[in-house]
């Protein structure tokens, strides 16, 4: 397993200089992938709180990011890491009045501030920072294979941090807290200050790899910074690959990249409609995710850092 981590890990750092810039932006947008559905998991897949604002992290990323590197100049590394600090700021003020809230309760309340956040970013009290609805382009200070570059290690460090969460103590409480948060509270688990600081990484992770994104994009507005695409694309990738999961949100990103990519390029019109088709058939056949059903056909083992 090792050699063959070390084969992909150098196929990725050498694939710039030997493909094609189509092939280049296909990855960089596959890394994007593998670090929403990875932050979303580690907060969703772990506790069971179905987080439908997840957009509104994104949002609050990219646009801490892009203001600081174009109003006040900030070096992009910095401007990055703040874009994710933001985030998981936001996510801590949130966490500690939302996630007092269960279940579906939860999930709409996510949602309904994901639309008032939005809302907020193209209203008149914001305008003058936001720039209002409409927008503006920005220059990211990066050539595509730095950028390509940035968003690998992104993609790397939150499946390392995902791993290290999983598989430790705090992993474990939070696991108890989706199988019997009653039962858990009984054993002395703070229910509560757990998720939040779930909560708060999940925002932070998907903060900072929204700031690699949103550079990639160069043009910014509220429609797509919050946009709920990032809450459902992450979401279908962590339920196809396999929830609370190291590596279920990784290959669920991995697949869909490329069947999006491919269904997207043959079938102009209706790709979203046989795209949908297909996620709810895997779903239908493997519901506890691919990871899941190899681990019940004695695959892999029973184990979490899988």
């Amino acid at each position: 397993m090792l050699i063959i981590g070390i084969l992909i890990v150098t196929g990725f750092l050498v694939l710039p200089h030997f493909s094609s810039a189509y092939l280049v932006t296909l990855f960089l947008i596959m890394f994007v992938y593998i670090g929403y559905a990875t932050a979303w998991n580690l907060m969703s897949g772990l506790t069971g709180y179905v987080n439908f604002g997840f957009a509104l992290f994104v949002g609050i990323g990219s646009y801490t990011s892009v203001l600081l590197i174009e109003d006040l100049k900030l070096w992009w590394p910095a401007a990055w890491f703040l874009g994710g600090v933001s985030s998981a700021m936001v996510a801590v003020i949130l966490g500690s009045f939302m996630l007092r809230l269960r279940g579906s309760y939860f999930a709409i309340g996510m949602l309904a501030l994901l639309l008032g956040i939005k809302l907020l970013f193209t209203s008149k009290y914001l305008s003058p920072i936001t720039r209002g609805g409409y927008g503006f382009p920005f220059i990211e200070p990066l050539s595509m294979n730095m950028m390509y570059y940035a968003l690998c290690f992104l993609a790397m460090g939150n499946i390392f941090i995902s791993y290290k969460v999983i598989t430790s103590t705090f992993g474990a409480r939070l696991i108890a807290i989706r199988e019997d948060e009653e039962g858990a509270g009984s054993i002395g688990i703070n229910a509560t200050k757990n998720k939040i600081i779930a909560f708060a990484l999940s925002g932070f992770l998907a903060g900072l790899i929204a700031s690699g994104h949103i550079a990639f994009q160069n043009y910014i507005e509220p429609e797509s910074a919050f946009s709920g695409q990032w809450t459902i694309v992450p979401i279908v990738m962590v339920l196809l690959g396999g929830p609370g999961s190291v590596w279920g949100p990784v290959i669920g990103a991995v697949i869909l990249t490329f069947v999006e990519e491919f269904l997207w390029s043959h079938f102009t019109q209706a790709y979203m409609m046989i795209y949908g088709m297909i996620m709810i058939l895997l779903v239908m056949m493997m519901p506890g995710g691919i990871i899941e059903w190899l681990k019940s056909r004695g695959t892999l083992p029973k184990i979490r850092s899988i």
